[in-house]
């Protein structure tokens, strides 16, 4: 299938079992386009022709395109500075390039600056079954890349609607349950001096079962909100909001806070950063039984993340319980602190959701030591 730029104009593609990959061929000389249709035309390709550089990078602003065989040589805007510009928009950057060019392999212009595996070379004259197979690897690429963004977009509506049913669970839980609470209260009230020692104590057992379910949902709420924390970046200080953190959450415990920043500022999504210091801190805290709680907090700038590190003095993890203590609802068997599990899950979450990841040291004997790296925007 082949169309001139002038042609796209409210055209649309109609979905086929194998959806057609957008090919642009990008050269100044007629001649040379009618020789690339006639080697690449084929019912799973759109060709798009344009006759000069600038009409290419106005068409690409404007359509989604898969692939790109550009001429190197053209007058005005050469194939290079066509695909540098490319490189430099967020929007185009990801596009591979297939350069169409009659220069000597010794004469052909650096392309250090691209990624390996983004562009390649065809030799003018064109030799058919060469340019067919080098367009085969990229066009190959290209429906790797399609099939990847259509999992992930479909892992992502399936998150969505996980959220959303644990969000109307656990806050349609919630009526009931509070109706339950005060009904073991005016049972209570009413019966006072001839509720019986085993009656007592079953109501007891009443109030600690509400209890727990209060937190398990209260973890499925949280857990929930957790997937709606992408908000506006700004600059932040690490060290002060790791300290202002641990102020609100410590109440009446006294704990010894020591905080080890390299870096003084970072551009983030101070929202998302500020629960999972807040779901690591409150662990740090509530989980160790010592009078002297003791936290460290480190913070290093690494090449494209930052890495946290938060260390306690506490009972620690065994080696074990670290392999399944992320997901949803594990807590420690050994645990006399109430919880509703759902902590670091949370924190896993949204680490990963920003292109981080978490995990525990396992060369730690004593406390636990929990790092996680967040990528810089």
């Amino acid at each position: 299938m082949i169309i001139n730029t002038s042609e796209l104009s409210g055209r649309s593609i109609q979905a086929t079992d194998k959806t057609p990959l957008r090919i642009l061929l990008v050269d100044d000389i007629p001649a040379n386009l009618l020789t690339l249709e006639g080697i690449l035309e084929d019912d799973s390709r759109i060709l798009i022709k344009a006759f000069s550089g600038n009409e290419a990078l106005k068409l690409l602003m404007e359509e989604p395109i898969d692939l790109i065989l550009l001429d190197i040589q053209m007058p005005d805007m050469d194939g290079v500075e066509v695909a540098q510009l490319l490189r430099a928009n967020p929007k185009t950057k990801h596009i591979p390039i297939i350069f169409v060019s009659a220069i000597a392999k010794s004469e052909r212009p650096s392309l250090e600056e691209f990624e390996i595996g983004s562009f390649d070379f065809i030799p003018k004259p064109l030799d058919i079954e060469e340019t067919q197979k080098i367009v085969s690897i990229f066009e190959f690429g290209c429906r790797y890349k399609q099939k990847y963004r259509e999992q992930e977009e479909k892992l992502k509506r399936l998150n969505d609607h996980l959220d959303k049913f644990l969000y109307i669970l656990s806050h349609d839980l919630n009526a009931p349950l509070r109706a339950i609470e005060n009904l073991v209260q005016w049972l209570e009230e009413d019966l006072q001096s001839q509720i019986s020692d085993e009656s007592k104590e079953n109501i007891g057992l009443l109030r600690n079962r509400v209890t727990k379910m209060k937190l398990l949902l209260d973890g499925l709420l949280r857990y929930a909100r957790s997937g709606n924390t992408k908000h506006q970046h700004d600059i932040i200080s690490p060290e002060k909001m790791i300290r202002q953190i641990t102020s609100e959450l410590q109440g009446d415990r006294k704990v010894s806070l020591n905080v080890n920043s390299s870096v003084l500022d970072m551009n983030t999504d101070r929202t998302a950063l500020q629960l999972v210091l807040k779901e690591l801190i409150q662990n740090a805290i509530s989980f160790n039984p010592s009078d002297k709680n003791t936290i460290d907090i480190s913070v290093v700038e690494k090449n494209d993340s930052y890495e946290f590190v938060i260390a306690d003095n506490g009972p620690g993890i065994k080696p074990q319980q670290q392999k399944t203590i992320f997901e949803l609802f594990q807590t420690l068997p050994s645990s006399v602190v109430p919880s509703s599990g759902v902590g670091l899950s949370i924190v896993k979450k949204v680490v990963e959701e920003y292109g981080g990841t978490v995990w525990f040291s396992p060369t730690v004997k004593c406390g636990t030591e929990v790092h996680f790296n967040w990528k810089k925007s």
